[in-house]
């Protein structure tokens, strides 16, 4: 099946998220193209393995209708039947006008999919994780969105073996005012190898200072449950769950948190589980590989102490 991934360019580097739905490609022998779209300087986002087509749009106009109509011309002259993009804002836009373009309905959040004799059925997990449906698409150009952390990322060897096409503004690009970026510290969520979350369990804002200390002597990221996101005790872009985002680290260890159903679909596939909670009934024990029943507020500081 001819099939098309949708890249993205995150500080002049394919995002993880790409090169995790180009692993998955290479896993089941798909004959594929990467597109990568961005509007800043890239390098060594090619392969031999692969060829790599990087659009790349005025930083200052907002044009992905344009990005979308070049992939529409590759998706017509290649034949292709399967576009494969991450599902984070820009690949959920172009999907959407390829969608429109087509007159087919993208499939959103897919955790796996699977082709035999041509025919696709993709995985969605419903109810929080809790269940699972299955799709089987016959369309003849099907349209994924994939779920980050979905795939396993292979190493993969990046060159400057790609081309690069510049995309053009017209009526119909609007201007960008001003672009706010938020300022990122230490170990981000996607990407580090150990995550340390924290829930209600810490009792006060004050006290995420013991996580604070804890990551940095671990050197991990740090994460919390939508409880406290909404509390505003941390921002958006470190809430872990179902309506935040996905990780899949080696090591994560759960401060104070109960484990409800929604903060398990952002975790439960990390490598190595550890929870600390003074219930010992809290559903976090559950899928945990190694628990400590006890109150984080006397644990976090032992540790800290100890490392």
């Amino acid at each position: 099946m001819k099939t098309l991934v949708i890249g993205e360019l995150i500080n002049n580097q394919i995002s993880s998220g790409t090169l995790e739905i180009i692993s998955k490609a290479k896993e089941l022998n798909l004959d594929f193209k990467v597109v990568t779209v961005g509007s800043s300087h890239a390098s060594k986002i090619g392969s031999d393995e692969f060829t790599n087509t990087y659009l790349k749009y005025n930083p200052n106009k907002l044009n992905l209708s344009n990005c979308s109509n070049e992939i529409k011309n590759i998706i017509d002259e290649n034949e292709i039947k399967l576009v494969l993009s991450n599902s984070s804002y820009i690949g959920r836009d172009i999907i959407a006008f390829l969608s429109v373009d087509y007159k087919t309905s993208p499939v959103s959040n897919v955790g796996n999919f699977e082709i035999n004799d041509n025919d696709l059925v993709t995985f969605n997990s419903i109810n929080g994780g809790e269940g699972e449906y299955k799709a089987k698409l016959i369309s003849d150009l099907k349209l994924l969105l994939i779920r980050p952390k979905s795939f396993d990322q292979i190493e993969l060897i990046l060159n400057d073996n790609f081309e690069t096409k510049d995309i053009s503004d017209d009526d119909n690009s609007l201007d960008v005012f001003d672009i706010h970026i938020e300022e990122k510290k230490g170990p981000q969520l996607e990407d580090s190898k150990i995550v340390i979350s924290a829930g209600r369990g810490m009792v006060d804002a004050s006290n995420l200072s013991l996580i604070e200390e804890l990551a940095s002597k671990l050197n991990a990221a740090i994460g919390g449950t939508r409880a406290i996101v909404d509390a505003g005790w941390m921002p958006y872009a470190n809430q872990v769950g179902q309506t935040g985002k996905t990780v899949k680290p080696d090591v994560y260890i759960a401060c104070g948190i109960s484990g409800a159903t929604q903060h398990q679909v952002g975790m439960k596939d990390s490598k190595f589980i550890i929870a600390i909670n003074k219930d010992e009934e809290a559903p976090i024990f559950q899928i945990s590989d190694l628990g400590i029943i006890g109150d984080t507020l006397n644990v976090i500081p032992k540790l800290n102490e100890n490392l």
